[in-house]
């Protein structure tokens, strides 16, 4: 058994998260695992030893809260909780959390504008420097559906290993819809060879069978890089895409095409969750 971790700060957003992370467990069995940060605690109450904090009273009352929702709902699901001082990102990379946690479950805005969640702040940092998966989670992923799962893909072997990290959490009775961009502009032939040697490794590494491909020239987002989030927008929503599943390498897809700025650019129309996985 396996447990995921998901950060709460009691708003909308994580709540959308954590329950889509308990339907994950209701399939897998897993435990989950709410966390709270006191980052308030830094500033206001660093040289102060003997106080308490005001507001760490109603956090672990919004904690119970949210908790008696969950089990309301999935009356099997294992929780526990954990509560820790300091910023978030900071402390999902202690090594502690690589140990005991498979997955950090974490709850955006989506579509309805991330920039003050996501862009310089938690989520951004936590897809940034965490030392396992993450699993961004937009507001309007009320359900959890694994019909039809995206992997940007360029042949590198890390990916593999991504979508190994996706399978504890979306099992393997799914399409796989591949989603190549031929910024090589190799001759399609050659290119259609790759794949299906590609999709014949995916096949044996995984198990996976049920796998297809899209192939887009970057001509096709209009030799812009926040084209190209734009049009990886339009294959998700044209593929009705329920997960995609992003390779976190300097060595992969993920650094090639997803610079920084990409990565934030794709944020702000966030539409399905977002799998980061992580590649040494």
């Amino acid at each position: 058994m396996s447990k995921l971790l998901i950060p709460v700060d009691y708003s909308e957003n994580a709540r959308i998260a954590a329950f889509y992370a308990a339907q994950i467990a209701a399939t897998t069995h897993d435990e989950i695992t709410l966390f709270h940060s006191f980052t308030s605690h830094i500033n206001k109450f660093a040289n102060a030893k003997h106080l308490v904090d005001p507001t760490e009273g109603e956090a672990r009352h919004q904690m119970e809260k949210l908790v008696a929702e969950l089990l309301q709902e999935y009356p099997s699901l294992k929780i526990s909780t954990l509560f820790a001082n300091g910023i978030l990102a900071e402390t999902l990379e202690k090594q502690e959390i690589k140990e005991n946690y498979q997955t950090v479950v974490m709850g955006t805005k989506g579509v309805t504008g991330l920039e003050s969640v996501l862009i310089g702040s938690n989520t951004y940092d936590v897809i940034k420097e965490s030392k396992i998966p993450v699993l961004a989670i937009p507001k309007n992923a009320i359900k959890f559906k694994n019909d039809n799962i995206a992997l940007l893909t360029n042949f590198k072997p890390g990916e593999l290993e991504v979508l190994k990290q996706a399978i504890p959490l979306y099992g393997k009775n799914f399409h796989l819809q591949l989603i190549h961009i031929n910024k090589n502009e190799l001759e399609i032939n050659t290119l259609g060879d790759k794949l299906e040697n590609w999709i014949e490794e995916i096949i044996a590494e995984t198990g996976i069978e049920d796998i297809s491909y899209i192939i887009k020239s970057p001509s096709y987002f209009a030799g812009s890089r926040e084209n190209i989030a734009n049009g990886i927008h339009t294959i998700i929503r044209d593929e009705d895409v329920d997960v995609i599943l992003i390779t976190k390498s300097r060595k992969t897809f993920f650094q090639n095409i997803f610079t920084e700025n990409i990565v934030k650019h794709l944020a702000f129309e966030i539409e399905v969750p977002n799998f980061f996985g992580r590649v040494e």
